[in-house]
This record gives structure tokens, sequence and C-alpha cells, in this order.
């Protein structure tokens, strides 16, 4: 009789889709990371802040 594990019970997706998932987030979450950084070093952070509460009223 074969037992389930915990990860088979509560995740039903193929590990490499898992990992190819978690690549794809890092793969988009790098140059988003880098770019803040970015700004935050050269001081363009102050000049962003407004522009995004500024768009971000759209939204809600």
């Amino acid at each position: 009789m074969k037992t389930q594990s915990t990860w088979n019970k509560y995740v039903h997706a193929p590990f490499k889709k898992v990992v190819a998932f978690d690549l794809l987030c890092m793969a988009m979450g790098m140059p988003i990371g880098a770019g803040l950084a970015t700004a935050f070093l050269t001081g363009d952070i102050y000049k962003l802040i407004p522009w995004v509460m500024e768009n971000a009223r759209h939204l809600m």
C-alpha cells in the first residue's frame, strides 16, 4: 500500500512545473529588484513615489 506524503496530498502539481514557475518568478523579480535598487541609490525613488501614488488611485 502506498502512503501519501503531505506534498502529494496538498499540492497536485508536478515538481518540474513548480520549479519552472519559481524560475519564472525569479527571472521577473531580478530586473524589478535591480531597478528599485538603482532608483534608491541614485535618489530617483523620490520622483517615483509620487508617480506611483498618483497612478494607484486609478486602481482603487
